[in-house]
């Protein structure tokens, strides 16, 4: 029976125990929250070509900073919108066919004048505020004197399988738990407890009153990082065994989407594609 218990959640983090699931399984989840799940990105920026004249002051500026429109575009596009995908879909999936509406992309526009930096904020969406960037103290680009940068973005729908700024999770790993088992064998000294103590990382393991102790049990998952202390006793005093049926799964997102949604999403899209691909084997029987 596969259980699943949260030990964090956060707007932007989740941590879980997983239990019941193969390796395999478990893996899938995870390649599924880094390629799948979809958000919001800047795809395509149009830039002013040609003078830019301030209007307040009568200055004429050049159109152009310190970078290439390509890089400046990059960076414009891997900023992190907030996303509700009760409300967007993907342009193939919309009743537009395509052609863009409210539905399937977002409009953003830049207009800053140097000497300044051009940051996160700076790039205002139109129309509806709560697009807003999510982090507004990213900087694009500087500014010299005389120098304008004057564009307008189009944001659709992609997932981090098509290009990495589509990516909603970030840092997802899995690690089986871990039991610890310590007893001192026959023929290991001192010497060699202590030697594994001092090897464990983040200060797991003890050295103490000629004793070897586990500090970890209020983070079971940094248990699995003993399997290499083990190795140091050739006499087997330190045993780490691990489940095959019991994992830690944790990730963090951009902020486009919490958590708990980018978590949920995964697990709905990676069953929908076990029931294609079942009833596809089904009919091949």
């Amino acid at each position: 029976m596969v259980e699943i218990k949260l030990t964090e959640l956060k707007p932007r983090r989740l941590r879980a125990e997983l239990t019941g699931l193969l390796p395999s399984e478990v893996n899938a989840i995870r390649r599924t929250l880094l390629s799948d799940v979809p958000k919001l990105a800047i795809e395509d920026v149009e830039f002013h070509l040609g003078p830019i004249r301030d209007e307040a002051t009568g200055k004429d500026y050049d159109s152009s900073t310190s970078m290439f429109d390509e890089a400046v575009a990059m960076r414009m596009g891997l900023l992190p919108i907030p996303t509700d995908l009760g409300q967007f879909r993907r342009k193939s999936e919309c009743t537009c066919k395509g052609e863009g509406c409210p539905h399937c992309q977002v409009m953003f526009s830049v207009d800053k004048k140097g000497p300044c930096t051009v940051y996160a904020r700076d790039v205002i969406p139109l129309g509806d505020a709560t697009l807003a960037i999510l982090e507004p103290d990213v900087p694009i680009v500087r500014l010299g004197a005389r120098q304008a940068l004057l564009a307008y973005a189009t944001a659709i729908v992609g997932s981090g399988r098509e290009h990495a700024k589509w990516q909603v999770a970030h840092a997802a790993g899995m690690s089986p738990r871990a039991e610890i088992k310590i007893q001192k064998k026959a023929g290991c000294s001192d010497t060699c407890l202590k030697r594994m103590a001092d090897a464990s990382p983040s200060g797991l393991l003890t050295f103490k009153g000629g004793k070897l102790e586990y500090t970890g049990e209020s983070d079971p998952e940094n248990a699995v990082r003993l399997i290499a202390s083990q190795k140091l006793c050739e006499h087997g005093s330190l045993q780490v065994k691990l489940a095959d049926d019991d994992f830690f799964l944790r990730f963090d997102t951009d902020g486009s989407l919490t958590a708990r949604e980018t978590f949920r999403y995964a697990v709905k899209d990676l069953k929908r594609r076990y029931e294609e691909l079942r009833e596809q084997v089904q009919a091949i029987a």
